[in-house]
């Protein structure tokens, strides 16, 4: 299964479900310290489970998908399914008091399902880095962290306003972030690699476009005269031959700056492509592609 997991997930037309769904953050009033704290979780993203660990319920963890890699520890942890196709026996199997999901189709019905035989569902909306503080809030809230999400929050945001007044004031440079080849796709502005490329001091060389990760031609491509071309690797330890790969695909559009320059660069997937509490370390990753001498150590 592709690496790129959720870039994909970004085509799927979000929509609400008869689970939990938090759109938006709980504030004080709304945490209940006298619920029933879940003691068996199971998770249904690998960014999911990224936020469970760091907010130091590895212990409570029961499942994870195929695609939880990180951190190791996760690998050890029973499966239930892939991201794509969840394995509702292997959830149950595991006798979990809460089932943390995203917002998407497959999860929804899966929720749904469980809900009706009993089971308690949190279904997330992941899509941007404000989803990312809500998620990481309502987690904590349902799972008795509370106290580690407002820290885990903070320490983030203090991140994120580094990598802020750093690139304040520097020209940011065109970025065109590549999803796919061919045929070929990019990331548009309406998405959580936009804000990521303006917060390691770049800006998306494609303009509004009606689809959130738009295909685009050869004419698009050199209207937006990109000054990097970006591409997160697909799979583990194929970052340099898929560069090699870039290299000879891109040589084709010999007018446009980044091409003439060399600067086409394959970075981790993993990292980048996974909106999780490692948002830190992703756009540091995205930076030094391009403003090596703002970040330092």
């Amino acid at each position: 299964m592709s690496r790129w997991w959720f870039l994909s997930a970004a085509f799927v037309l979000w929509m609400a479900s008869g689970s939990f769904i938090v759109r938006s953050p709980m504030n004080e009033a709304n945490r209940n310290p006298s619920a029933r704290v879940p003691r068996r979780i199971v998770s249904m993203a690998p960014n999911l489970t990224e936020i469970l660990f760091a907010l130091g319920l590895e212990p409570n963890v029961v499942g994870v998908t195929q695609d939880s890699d990180y951190p190791p520890a996760a690998r050890t942890k029973p499966r239930v399914g892939t991201f794509w196709q969840p394995n509702i026996e292997a959830v149950i199997a595991t006798r979990p008091d809460l089932i943390v999901a995203e917002a998407f189709e497959q999860h929804r019905d899966l929720a749904r399902r469980l809900r009706r035989m009993g089971y308690a569902s949190l279904v997330v909306e992941v899509e941007t880095i404000a989803g990312l503080f809500e998620a990481i809030t309502a987690i904590g809230d349902i799972a008795g962290a509370s106290r580690q999400a407002d820290t885990l929050c903070a320490d983030i945001r203090a991140e994120l306003e580094r990598f802020r007044s750093v690139t304040a004031g520097v020209r940011p440079v065109r970025v065109l972030w590549v999803v796919q080849r061919e045929p070929l796709r990019v990331a548009g502005r309406n998405t959580f690699i936009n804000e990521m490329i303006e917060l390691a001091g770049g800006e998306n060389a494609i303009g509004p476009t009606l689809h959130v990760y738009p295909a685009i031609g050869a004419e698009q491509v050199i209207a937006a005269r990109p000054e990097v071309i970006i591409e997160p690797a697909m799979l583990p330890g194929t970052t340099d031959p898929q560069r090699a790969q870039a290299l000879a695909w891109w040589d084709r559009f010999e007018n446009v700056p980044a091409v003439t320059a060399g600067r086409i660069l394959v970075i981790d997937g993993d990292v980048v492509s996974r909106l999780s509490p490692r948002l830190p370390i992703a756009i540091r990753t995205i930076a030094e592609c391009f403003r090596p001498e703002l970040i330092g150590d």
